[in-house]
């Protein structure tokens, strides 16, 4: 195991150098000017002699090669330079906005993986009654949802409606209650399906019918025999969901103005911040191939047969 956790860890590396390098030329080749933004903002008049310095000193002036060195030699140090827009350095300012960021995911991956594993068991448990019925309607409207619509109507039944939390802005912990609810809906939603289907699989294997003839049923049956089996196809897509979750906050940050990654984000990308647009890149793209490799460990601790099948290819994968 301990050779195949090293190989999925060796992997991230050309993964990210990749994905950087294509982000930072299409950044380049996209069309779009920072130097123009900068100075559209600042008010500034659009001289050739103010463009040309502006260029120089955002290190635009270079070849597309000789910047992508330059700044990948920073971004090993963990220096993703200095925003356009506002002088501060890209990376203590994601250090500053990245706690709240983590703070909404978290709240809504234990949101939607408590609700996922209660509705799945729960629909496959009574299966073809009426309590399935409405499990499953309730995961298809969930599942069609956007979650920046459904933030809209959280907000305005209990904030503007009700007044019981707060629509915008950081005011303590309740301040996360409707937008981890908003994230959190569709992949506790798809999750619950895809629980519910499994255990319904699994209920058909040959160990299962041996257990009922054991006369071995409801509660325990349920949870130690099919859920336990059932599983571990629902390990891959919460660790997918996990990215999904962190993209889902990019837009929920901006609905509900919660200063995270997501918000400062969105406004880098405004305003054609390089450095900024740069950083949120290989951040997201990070953050996807490390729960990748977490699930695909996990699955060979948790599954002796996946174990027994990386260790056979370990020499291919290294």
């Amino acid at each position: 195991m301990k050779s195949i956790f090293i190989s999925r860890i060796l992997w991230i590396i050309p993964i990210v150098l990749i994905s950087s390098f294509v982000a930072f030329c299409l950044l380049r080749l996209g069309g779009s000017d920072p130097v123009m933004s900068y100075i559209l903002q600042s008010n500034l008049p659009a001289t050739p002699e103010l463009i040309n310095e502006l260029k120089a000193e955002f290190g635009l002036d270079k070849s597309l090669l000789t910047q992508y060195a330059l700044w990948l030699k920073d971004a090993i140090r963990l220096d993703f330079g200095t925003s356009y827009m506002t002088g501060r350095s890209v990376s203590e300012d994601f250090l500053h906005f990245l706690p709240t960021t983590l703070m909404l995911v978290c709240c809504g991956f234990v949101l939607s993986f408590a609700c996922s594993l209660l509705l799945g068991i729960l629909s496959a448990y009574y299966h073809h009654r009426l309590l399935d019925s409405v499990i499953r309607i309730f995961c298809f409207v969930g599942v069609s949802m956007p979650n920046f619509w459904l933030a809209f109507l959280l907000v305005l039944f209990f904030s503007v409606y009700l007044g019981w939390l707060p629509a915008v802005g950081m005011e303590g912990g309740k301040s996360f209650i409707l937008p981890s609810v908003s994230i959190a809906l569709m992949s506790m939603c798809i999750n619950a399906r895809l629980i519910r289907a499994n255990m319904l699989e699994v209920q058909k294997e040959r160990y299962v019918v041996y257990a009922k003839m054991r006369n071995i049923r409801g509660v325990r049956l349920h949870i130690v025999h099919i859920f336990y089996n059932a599983f571990l196809p629902i390990l891959t897509a919460m660790g997918m969901h996990i990215g999904e979750l962190i993209g889902g906050a990019i837009v929920i940050e901006c609905v509900f103005a919660l200063p995270g990654i997501g918000l400062y984000s969105i406004q880098g990308i405004a305003n054609h911040d390089y450095p900024v647009i740069e950083c949120f890149i290989v951040v997201m793209c990070v953050c996807f191939v490390v729960c990748n490799a977490v699930v695909d460990i996990l699955y060979g601790v948790l599954d002796p047969r996946v174990r027994a099948t990386m260790q056979k290819q370990k020499g291919k994968i290294l």
